[in-house]
């Protein structure tokens, strides 16, 4: 097995970098119209988890998995995965890798080809140790657009106040 990289949906970029600008604009016209840091408050965390969304990347290889987040990541070897579990909830999966030394590592299905990639996970983890809920997950062409529309949808409030607080 070569280096396979699996990185968060391309279709969810535009709207995360959108709402991230908006954002920043936010910040900055409200310290420079009333020299106030409110925004600059309320956004910082909407900034982060923006670029934490555009930061995360999983690479599979021979020997393991390593999942890498806004500064930082997480190596995992097949060996220490014990076992591998999923949640579904409305339009949202989540795959649990339960690991003993660490807390369960949740990977979501905004990863763009999410099913292939719990495919890759359990081809190398023991069948006994894989819940049927998620071999299901491997088996299942789901599509996600909820968590795209979303995206839009912060994209077009954050829009909103920023054309708001400039008219003002």
């Amino acid at each position: 097995m070569e280096h396979l990289i699996y990185k968060v949906d391309s279709r969810m970029s535009p709207p995360v970098i959108l709402a991230m600008l908006s954002g920043l604009a936010l910040i900055v016209i409200s310290i420079v119209k009333n020299h106030s840091f409110l925004f600059l408050v309320a956004f910082t965390p909407f900034l982060y988890l923006g670029m934490e969304i555009l930061a995360r990347k999983i690479v599979v290889d021979p020997t393991g998995l390593t999942i890498y987040k806004l500064f930082r990541s997480k190596r995992l070897n097949w060996a220490q995965i014990e076992n591998v579990d999923s949640v579904h909830t409305g339009s949202k999966f989540f795959l649990i890798l339960q690991v003993s030394s660490i807390r369960p590592v949740i990977i979501t299905n905004t990863i763009a080809f999410f099913p292939d990639l719990v495919k890759k996970i359990i081809q190398n983890i023991p069948a006994d140790k894989v819940s049927e809920s998620a071999s299901e997950i491997s088996r299942s062409n789901q599509t996600k657009l909820w968590p795209i529309i979303q995206a839009w949808l912060v994209c077009a409030i954050f829009f909103t106040v920023m054309v708001g607080k400039i008219l003002e």
